[in-house]
């Protein structure tokens, strides 16, 4: 995963097309290119498109050893509610831990509609609930290189770190607990995009978000061919395409 993070793509975005918008927020270690195909398929169907970058995101490793949880979350609520102030209605999509802030956003504001790519809420490696010893040996992990064939994997727009600091693991947990604290509270029309290749994320997941959630509109999509980041895997064309029509039946 390329760290050059002057690219254009690893830009926060601002795709300005009418009075209802999209806020899009990306995931643990990410940048807002993984949102961006997302927001161009949105801004080309008529919706205006944000894409946020996370404290700590977008810099190097150590500078998201200094930022945590409550700053990510401060983030994507302000930036939710500037969006408030400039459109009509907002709906918010978030991949992985975006989609964990995601779930809050839609406890604490009830968005017009929420969209959930491959979102954390339980962790397919159970590794990953022992950070906090395992941050005593080890200060960073790193992620094994995407296994796509050539062309199928948008590699223009995957910039993020080649891995993470184990403490801030901790962090994206305790998100993850307040989402599902969450999920009862709940009621705007949410819809679920994971890819049964998924190596991060488990593959219970939809259902737990869709069980317990009180919304009325509860929609799972899946696909086949994509890995975690399904946002930029070669399912791209079908995610953009729910996407779309979830918005024009939701979102405005």
């Amino acid at each position: 995963m390329p760290q050059d993070f002057t690219h254009p793509n690893a830009q926060p975005f601002a795709l300005e097309a009418g009075e209802n918008a999209l806020l899009l927020i990306h995931g643990f270690t990410g940048s807002p290119s993984h949102m961006r195909t997302v927001g161009e398929a949105a801004h080309a169907a008529g919706f205006s498109a944000r894409g946020i970058l996370l404290p700590g995101h977008g810099a190097t490793v150590e500078a998201m050893e200094k930022s945590n949880d409550a700053q990510w979350w401060e983030a994507c609520r302000a930036a939710y509610q500037e969006m408030l102030g400039a459109y009509r209605r907002v709906a918010v999509g978030g991949l992985s831990m975006g989609g964990i802030l995601t779930l809050l956003l839609a406890e604490a504001f009830e968005p017009s509609a929420i969209i959930l790519f491959a979102p954390a809420i339980r962790y397919k490696r159970r590794v990953n609930h022992l950070s906090p010893v395992v941050k005593r040996f080890a200060r960073q992990m790193k992620w094994k290189p995407h296994a796509y064939v050539p062309g199928e994997f948008l590699s223009d727009y995957d910039y993020g770190y080649a891995g993470a600091p184990v403490s801030k693991v901790e962090d994206m947990t305790r998100l993850q607990r307040k989402a599902r604290k969450a999920l009862p509270e709940i009621t705007c029309p949410l819809l679920v995009i994971q890819s049964h290749r998924d190596e991060s994320v488990h593959r219970t997941g939809p259902e737990i978000i869709t069980r317990g959630a009180s919304s009325r509109v509860k929609e799972i999509a899946w696909v086949d061919r994509s890995r975690h980041v399904c946002t930029i895997g070669p399912d791209r064309a079908y995610v953009n395409g729910r996407v779309i029509d979830f918005l024009n039946r939701f979102g405005v």
